[in-house]
């Protein structure tokens, strides 16, 4: 198996402001074979995207880079940044997490491929069309000929990423580096272009390096496994070896956090990592590990290896994977108290958009299109239920979150505690929005960046007659204790603080206002698994002590099923179904929810029903379950 990249000893140093350059990567040893996935894992600020940055040079100009970046046997370290700029885009192609904010808004896709091409191989503007052409066909674009010309916002979130990846294939480069391409996409978008990548590095023979924090992505794909924790290596190995026994306990600490079905509680990993400028001296995992002992503390251990991965650990040979899960398992918190008392009801509510004018006469004429975007959508939400909604990008599940929050109108009627919205007058309805909230996907878009967190946590407060900005710093305070969070934090900015961090200052402005509804927009869609887990357990925590009410709007149906009492399925604007989470899980009706169970890898680790609380590393089982077996009798819905 001949190599395509290989780190050796890579490490990389960058500078905050104007102190000496502090190092973010250390010593990291990696291989990418031809034709074969190596899959960096690792929390946020693990040192992943240092690591792809300084593969490709494109880090500050003051970053210090140590060892060596070998592709084909070429340092790439060694080459002046002319040289390097022939070797990006020839030989490396790049897919980013966002697609939208790499592709330029005024440019035609067609445009965009071709440049690259055309730029490396010298060939003519007819010839790079003609790959352009080619490659949208490739990477599975319907009607390519008739989208070579669109503009990136014309293609929908899946498609883009397709665009970047008929991009970076544009020159047949010997590396792919691919940068949590899946973050942000339905689980039917994201597994078609999972298996895209998975085709097209075999038939191109074409090393990835895949950038994730998903490790089901990681099991189902992935030849290769190396895990990152403060810029260190602490296993690596085959992806079979590595899922059938992790050794490190920052790997099964990892694992530990995936949500499975059936379980009453996530685990999570204590702490943070350690800030750049005060890691320990010894292993960087030691202060948030359990089993660790005085000399972990003192010097960084030795590689180690059993079967088919590398650790750096002393004591992983005798620490045990159930050992591990009881010292992160929290005891599983009293289930929410669902009462029969209806919160919301929604009843055949729609919402139609208008669209442009299709032709030159309607637009003078000044006729609309109307776009039917939800029709009839009902059900009801209980005290202390969470309602998870489902289903694939532009099926509606944002539209109805925006609706029941009364952000934009809608035919029907949303019933709060009894009054409908329509019924209520101005004052009326403006006071009762307060008793339903909302957090959305991206926190830090949702808050002033000129504002300190103190005062976008106590500026709801205004509104519920609390007087004095002492008395609502005070309430703030209390606030941001309640979801974990140091007052230490009133006086930060949101640009410095955490995405896990963000999250949870935007919950604790949603309970503000005391509401009883909070809608949850893609809350866990950007944060890794053990963020993920402490987020979850901390609304299951909220909902059990305060009565709230969810409507989880999500495309990770694993953390619908730890977080719902009831799903809706969306398809096309409609309800296609609707029930208790255990029968929609178990016992779908409609081949489309079969279709979302069967693209969520999650969803093979157990048996619905099974009990969880003994931890299984297997992602994957060789007996189907129930949802896996009701799933292969309807092929046709496959992608």
């Amino acid at each position: 198996m001949s190599i395509v990249l290989e780190l050796d000893h890579l490490s990389v140093a960058l500078k905050r402001g104007r102190g000496k350059p502090i190092a973010v990567l250390d010593d990291i040893n990696l291989t990418v074979n031809a034709g074969e996935m190596t899959a960096l894992v690792g929390e946020s600020g693990s040192g992943k995207t240092i690591a792809s940055l300084g593969v490709i040079r494109l880090l500050p100009r003051s970053a210090e880079i140590a060892g060596q970046v070998l592709l084909a046997g070429t340092d790439l370290t060694r080459l002046t940044e002319s040289e390097m700029r022939r070797v990006r885009g020839r030989d490396i192609g790049m897919v980013f997490q966002n697609p939208l904010s790499a592709l330029n808004p005024t440019t035609r896709v067609g445009n965009q491929i071709a440049e690259v091409y055309r730029l490396h191989t010298g060939e003519t503007d007819r010839a790079a069309r003609a790959r352009a052409l080619d490659l949208l066909g490739e990477v599975g674009i319907p009607d390519p000929a008739d989208r070579l010309d669109d503009y990136p916002h014309q293609f929908s979130g899946g498609m883009r990423q397709r665009v970047m990846i008929a991009m970076a294939l544009a020159c047949s480069p010997k590396l792919l580096i691919a940068d949590e391409p899946t973050t942000g996409l339905d689980l039917l978008v994201a597994r078609q272009i999972l298996a895209l990548l998975s085709r097209l590095r075999h038939e191109h023979r074409m090393g990835v390096l895949f950038i994730t924090h998903d490790l089901s992505i990681v099991e189902e794909h992935a030849d290769q496994v190396h895990v990152l924790y403060a810029g260190k290596s602490v296993e690596w190995g085959t992806s079979r070896s590595f899922f059938a026994q992790p050794r490190h306990p920052y790997s099964q600490a990892l694992l530990a956090a995936v949500p499975r079905l059936g379980q009453r509680r996530l685990a999570s990993i204590p702490g943070n990592l350690p800030d750049p400028e005060t890691r320990p001296p010894g292993c960087r995992f030691a202060p948030r590990c359990a089993f660790r002992e005085p000399a972990c503390e003192i010097d960084y251990p030795a590689p180690d290896a059993v079967g088919g991965t590398v650790f750096a650990c002393r004591r992983a040979r005798e620490i045990s994977p159930a050992a591990m899960l009881d010292a992160v398992l929290e005891q599983p918190a009293a289930p929410p108290v669902v009462s029969h008392e209806a919160v919301l009801e929604v009843t055949l509510l729609g919402v139609d958009y208008e669209r442009t004018a299709t032709s030159f006469l309607q637009g003078v004429l000044g006729r609309k299109d109307k776009m039917r975007a939800l029709d009839d959508i009902s059900f009801t939400l209980n005290q202390g239920e969470c309602l998870g909604i489902v289903g694939q990008s532009g099926s509606g599940k944002s539209t109805l979150g925006r609706a029941v929050l009364q952000m934009i109108p809608y035919h029907g009627h949303v019933i709060l505690k009894g009054e409908a919205f329509d019924a209520m007058s101005r004052g009326q309805r403006k006071r009762a929005r307060r008793q339903i909230q909302v957090v959305f996907q991206d926190p830090k878009e949702s808050m002033n960046p000129r504002m300190r967190i103190g005062d976008i946590v106590a500026e709801p407060l205004k509104f519920t007659g609390l007087r004095g900005q002492r008395a609502r710093w005070a309430a703030a305070a209390a606030l941001l204790d309640r979801v974990g969070l140091s007052d230490q934090m009133m006086n930060l900015f949101p640009g410095s603080v955490s995405g896990g961090q963000a999250q949870r200052i935007a919950i604790a402005r949603a309970l503000a206002t005391n509401p009883g509804i909070i809608v949850l927009d893609e809350p866990t869609s950007s944060l890794d698994v053990s963020t993920q887990a402490l987020l979850l357990n901390l609304l299951k925590d909220l909902a059990r002590q305060d009565g709230l009410s969810y409507m989880l709007i999500s495309h990770d149906i694993a953390a619908v099923s730890y977080m719902a009492d009831r799903i809706a399925v969306l398809n096309g604007g409609q309800m296609v179904e609707y029930g208790t989470a255990q029968d929609v899980l178990a016992r779908p009706r409609n081949a489309y929810t079969r279709e979302l169970i069967a693209a969520s890898p999650h969803f093979r680790s157990h048996h619905l029903g099974e009990p969880s609380e003994t931890l299984t590393y297997h992602l994957s089982t060789a007996q189907p379950s129930a949802v896996q077996t009701a799933t292969a009798q309807t092929k046709e819905f496959n992608p």
